[in-house]
C-alpha cells in the first residue's frame, strides 16, 4: 500500500479516536441544577430545595455556594456549606434561601440579575452552574395612592384631574386597572371604562369628565359625597385599590 495512503489512514483513525475520547471526557464533566431559574417573592423571600446532578470521574466537592451579580460577576454573599460525592456521578441537594431584606438591599444597590453559583472540583477538573434570579421580575404591587386624596366637583365644572401612584416592593411595576367607579357606599353610580396600564411607571395621570346632569341628580337626592375608586392588578394577580373622596356642589 502506498506510504502516503497509510499515513492518511493513520491520521484519520487518530482523529476518530480523539473525537471519541474527547466526547467521553466531556460527557464525564457535567453539572446541572434544578430548578435553573428561581422566582423570588420580594415580600416573603426565597426558600427552595434545589438538586445538583454532577458527573465528574472520581468524585467532586463544592465547599461553598456564592450569590453573584451576574452583570459584573461580583460576589454578594457566601453560603459556607459543603456538597460532595464520590464515584463518577452524584446527586446532592440543599435548601437555598434569600431573605426579603437581602433582595431589597441588592436591588437598591443596582443589582438586577443574581446567580447562586457552585463550583464542583475533583480529580477530573472543575465545573460550575448557577440558579438565576431576576430581581426586576420578582416584585409585587405593594400599594396604590391617589393624589390629591380629595377634590370638589360642581355641576358646572365636571372635570377632575388626579394621579395614581403605584409602589412595588421591589423592581418595576406592571399593573392594569380595567375601570374606575364612582361609589356611594357600595353602589356604583357611574363607571369610567377607560383602562389605565402601568408598564414600569410609578405614576399614572388621569382626567375624568363626569356626564352632564349626574352631579345635579346626586345632589337632588341628598348625596353630597362620592368616592372614585380604582383597583390595580399586577402580573402576579396582586390587587391593590385606592380612592379619591369627592365633594359635590351645584
Amino acid at each position: 500500500m502506498n506510504k502516503q495512503i497509510i499515513l492518511t489512514l493513520i491520521g484519520a483513525i487518530a482523529i476518530v479516536i480523539a473525537a471519541i475520547f474527547g466526547s467521553s471526557v466531556n460527557a464525564q464533566q457535567i453539572v446541572t441544577v434544578d430548578p435553573g431559574d428561581g422566582w423570588l417573592n420580594a415580600s416573603e423571600g426565597y426558600q427552595e430545595k434545589v438538586t445538583w446532578r454532577v458527573a465528574s470521574k472520581g468524585g467532586a466537592a463544592s465547599p461553598r455556594g456564592v450569590f453573584v451579580n451576574l452583570d459584573n460577576n461580583k460576589e454578594l454573599a457566601v453560603v459556607d456549606r459543603i456538597l460532595e460525592f464520590s464515584g463518577d456521578r452524584g446527586v446532592v441537594t440543599e435548601v437555598v434561601q434569600i431573605s426579603p431584606e437581602q433582595a431589597r438591599s441588592w436591588h437598591a444597590k443596582g443589582v438586577r440579575r443574581v446567580g447562586y453559583r457552585r463550583v464542583f472540583a475533583g480529580a477530573a477538573g472543575s465545573l460550575s452552574n448557577h440558579i438565576l434570579f431576576d430581581l426586576n421580575a420578582s416584585g409585587r404591587l405593594a400599594q396604590v395612592q391617589a393624589s390629591p386624596p380629595s377634590q370638589t366637583v360642581s355641576s358646572k365644572s365636571r372635570q377632575m384631574m388626579l394621579a395614581w401612584n403605584l409602589d412595588g416592593d421591589i423592581g418595576s411595576t406592571s399593573a392594569v386597572s380595567e375601570s374606575g367607579q364612582f361609589l356611594v357606599g357600595d353602589r356604583v353610580v357611574y363607571e369610567v371604562s377607560q383602562p389605565l396600564v402601568a408598564e414600569g411607571q410609578s405614576t399614572l395621570k388621569e382626567t375624568v369628565m363626569l356626564p352632564p346632569g349626574l352631579v345635579n341628580e346626586l345632589v337632588a337626592n341628598g348625596i353630597y359625597q362620592v368616592r372614585y375608586t380604582r383597583t390595580f392588578v399586577d402580573d402576579k394577580d396582586t390587587r391593590r385599590s385606592a380612592s379619591v373622596e369627592i365633594r359635590l356642589t351645584q
